[in-house]
């Protein structure tokens, strides 16, 4: 027998020898259901369910249903929906029926805001609560990759006691790190913790599939594995597709015991020690389709939806303050359930299943939509308009926490000439002011000035003589366009493809910030029916100048790549050290971008996938000089330190977690010099040993289920560098991305007897963010998120309440709140805030002094 034979036959009979051992030892398994109205839901469901919880009285099921599963079975399926709710009242909520996923529309979360997070869990338990007054949500678990570092401290709020992390049947999109023995303490970014079940140390991926774990069935080999490695109460895990008729969940190995998971994790909590588990965004390893054109544009959607809302509620917060009008809750839980289906995770995952029109990146369209349509409605309500010749009143509201200097644009009535304009503030000081001219001869008045937090300022439009400035852009002899501002020197190449071949930071020391030879905002990919890379320095670009004015300079570079024209717009502001930029690609046909052409051969068993590695599609560069330390990304209500070498991988078994949410942020190696990549989507970014830092922007070939990507119509994103001295957090990247999101909202108004200005409250620190404010009956409900080392924050208020107190997600309170009477009369509270935690105070009858 030669040594490889012997060494397997050793194995078998070690596997053997343990199962034949551990036969007598129990083993668990968690049994469910997934799915919804949205997803999969069959009619017959409800029926099935106790039907065959009648006929196996040892099974017991998890329930991770759409809650608006119920408005629809409870009218289509009326008496057996009847049935099932007597089921669970009578027996089911005794240990045989658990709901573990309360989540309105089952989001993956680390793709979306941490507010959106919130709601989706608000909103879904109290819609499970209508149904089923009795459900408790104790334990958290999903049978899709729907986790995020934060989840501990959002999961606490709402008073859950535990969780699962691990998604051991549905891992096409990705799955956990593997940690820990029978159960862990799952501590978030603030330190909040939750002692869970993880996906098992020993819990390999499956050799089978490119979709499980080893714990998605009781396995003799699986639950051997567990044994050997001194996990004392092994459990598996599957949380059936709703639809499937097969009963319980068949396993390989005896004695298994179905079992919900608070009763498994309260059996064992006392007879294990777990493990701690700083669990961090890089944890969960999702593998999406990123630079699909389709999944780009419905995050986009996503992300205009997000951004939307929070500010149309905060406005409309103050419209309850200033005017008393009415808040419209209904009219908000309308908007932020259209904005969860958009949030749902087969829009990501599967996006173009559905017939053609009632796909779910169509269904993305509509549902945004209807969100921005009653967020528009609301914020329109705190402005009237009028003619031109009678108001020249412009009021802007600021929605941050803080003050800030900013840029607000406004749309020009008619009747203004560009000539005649100038604007003042309150103090009749002249503002800096310029008038663009946009498509369709629509004009735009942008002016800078402070704004106050969390409230308004009007100013005037009079006729006066606008401020001038001596123009930024010239041309060079060599051909190259120069753009000097108080804050760089830029030199663009049209023989570079009119990358930017030097950017030097005024500010801080005349830094280079372009590697030597080298030119940022550059396009790259490789054309797999071409069987090459092409590059924007291919082909040599026409550089023009849009704007030259004391606010903005905007630069226009026209080139091609590989056959296809696409427009970059490039935005230097006089008053800020963010660049912004504009991607437009106009399609020729329908490339293949990515790794390699997978039209013949795409199987689904098959580890490696083109659409994997990021480093062959089309990408944006940004050969960043000297920034070779720490890359930071932050996630919702988390910003992580990322471990990674670099960003690539080709396999479903060696998934990185390669996320930019909002931004992140490349150091030096002292640290004390960065810069900043903000995306006005979820998608991925790029590290590589060449390459300092990049932006995915185009894949097009085969995807999960060997479904194809396509182009459908021109690519069109957005996103921004911001270069700073210091850290992230000295550098208050997470306010200045807050501000890209949310900009300043200004339009004409009456004449009115309201102040001219108004702040509703002042954080002491930029590093503590309003995330929301609602209005709940006559109390005001304000969550602040801090980022911040520092814990004790004072907030200055401009307003009264009967009184002031902290309180949960579900609104219960938590304590008191002691407010000072500072010698201006304002009142303040303090806040002991953790970095990356949040807490939410309640103003109980709250009123203007």
């Amino acid at each position: 027998m030669n040594s490889t034979k012997k060494y397997r036959y050793c194995l078998f009979a070690v596997l053997s020898a343990l199962v034949f051992c551990a036969q007598s030892q129990t083993a668990w398994f968690a049994d469910g259901y997934h799915g919804g109205v949205y997803g999969h839901y069959p009619s017959w469901q409800a029926k099935f369910m106790v039907e065959k919880l009648i006929e196996n009285p040892g099974w017991k099921i998890n329930l991770e249903i759409e809650p608006e599963t119920w408005d629809s079975v409870s009218v289509n399926d009326a008496e057996n929906f009847k049935t099932f709710q007597k089921y669970y009242t009578e027996k089911g909520q005794y240990g045989r029926i658990e709901f573990v996923n309360p989540a309105y529309a089952q989001p993956y979360s680390y793709n979306i805001s941490g507010e959106s997070i919130i709601r989706h869990f608000a909103y879904g338990i109290h819609k499970i609560k209508e149904y089923f007054p009795e459900a408790t949500f104790l334990t958290y678990s999903a049978e899709e990759p729907c986790f995020t570092s934060s989840l501990p401290q959002i999961l606490k709020g709402f008073g859950y006691k535990y969780a699962v992390i691990r998604n051991p049947n549905t891992c096409w999109g990705g799955y956990t790190s593997a940690f820990g023995k029978d159960l862990v303490n799952w501590i978030g970014p603030d330190g909040t913790f939750l002692p869970a079940v993880p996906r098992y140390e020993c819990e390999q991926l499956s050799a089978e599939s490119t979709w499980q774990t080893e714990s998605w069935t009781n396995s003799n080999e699986f639950i051997a594995a567990c044994f050997a490695d001194g996990i004392k109460y092994p459990v598996g895990m599957t949380f059936q597709d709703a639809g499937w008729d097969g009963g319980p969940w068949a396993n390989e190995y005896q004695p298994t015991e179905y079992t919900c998971w608070t009763p498994y994790i309260e059996m064992i909590s006392d007879k294990v020690t777990p493990d701690d588990w700083r669990f961090t965004l890089e944890d969960v390893k999702p593998g999406l389709v990123w630079g699909a054109q389709v999944l780009q544009k419905l995050a986009q959607e996503v992300r205009v939806s997000e951004n939307r809302l929070v500010m149309a509620e905060k406005m409309a917060s103050l419209n309850y303050i200033l005017n008393g009008e009415k808040y419209p809750t209904n009219d908000f839980a309308e908007a932020w359930r259209t904005l969860m289906l958009a949030q749902h995770h087969d829009c990501w995952i599967v996006p173009y299943n559905g017939k053609p029109g009632e796909t779910w990146a169509d269904n993305v369209t509509r549902w945004t939509n209807t969100s921005n349509r009653i967020a528009n409605e609301t914020i329109a309500k705190l402005y009237a308009t009028g003619k031109a010749e009678q108001t020249k009143a412009i009021r802007v509201f600021n929605t941050l926490g803080v003050k800030r200097n900013d840029l607000v644009r406004i749309n020009l009535l008619e009747g203004f000439e560009e000539t005649e304009l100038a604007v003042f503030d309150i103090n009749g000081r002249q503002v800096p002011c310029q008038v663009l001219t946009e498509k369709a001869g629509n004009k735009e008045l942008v002016f800078e000035a402070e704004f106050p937090a969390l409230g308004y300022a009007t100013f005037t439009l009079k006729t006066a003589k606008p401020q001038t400035e001596k123009p930024s852009a010239k041309q060079l002899s060599d051909g190259k366009t120069r753009i000097e501002t108080p804050f760089y020197i830029a030199e663009f190449d049209p023989a570079e493809g009119g990358a930017i071949t030097s950017l030097i930071d005024k500010k801080n020391g005349n830094h280079q910030l372009v590697e030597s030879g080298k030119g940022l905002n550059g396009l790259r990919g490789y054309f797999y029916k071409e069987e090459k890379f092409h590059e924007s320095s291919d082909s040599k670009a026409a550089i023009s100048v849009v704007k030259d004015g004391p606010l903005l300079t905007k630069i226009k570079v026209e080139n091609k790549i590989a056959a296809n024209n696409y427009t970059q717009l490039i935005t230097f502001n006089k008053t800020s050290s963010r660049i912004d930029f504009e991607l437009i690609i106009d399609w020729n046909g329908q490339p293949g971008i990515g790794a390699y052409d997978q039209s013949e051969n795409y199987e689904a068993t098959d580890r490696d996938k083109a659409f994997y590695n990021d480093s062959y599609k089309l990408h944006l560069q940004f050969p960043l000089a000297g920034l070779n330390g720490k890359l930071y990304k932050n996630g919702p209500f988390d910003v992580c330190e990322s471990a990674l070498e670099n960003t690539v991988y080709n396999s479903w078994d060696s998934i990185k977690h390669n996320v930019i949410l909002n931004w992140v942020d490349l150091e030096n190696e002292s640290g004390d010099y960065g810069v900043s990549l903000f995306s006005d989507h979820t998608t991925s970014y790029l590290q590589t040993e060449d390459l300092a830092l990049g932006l995915t922007v185009q894949y097009v070939g085969k995807g999960l289920w060997g479904r194809d990507y396509r182009i459908d119509g021109p690519t069109h994103l957005k996103y921004a560098l911001m270069p700073h001295t210091g850290n992230w957090e000295e550098a208050l990247v997470e306010k200045h991305n807050n501000g890209w999101n949310e900009p300043l909202i200004g339009s004409f108004v009456q004449t009115d007897e309201q102040e001219s200005q108004f702040s509703l409250l002042e954080t002491s620190d930029e590093n503590l963010h309003v995330s929301s404010i609602t209005v709940d009956g006559d109390d005001l409900l304000v969550r602040f998120y801090n980022t911040s080392k520092n814990q004790n924050h004072e907030i200055q208020w401009n307003c009264d309440a009967k009184k002031f107190e902290l309180v949960d997600l579900n609104g219960t309170t938590i304590s008191p709140i002691k407010t000072i009477k500072n010698n201006n009369g304002k009142l303040s509270t303090r806040l002991d805030l953790p970095q990356f935690g949040f807490q939410t105070v309640r103003l109980t009858h709250v009123n203007l002094k």
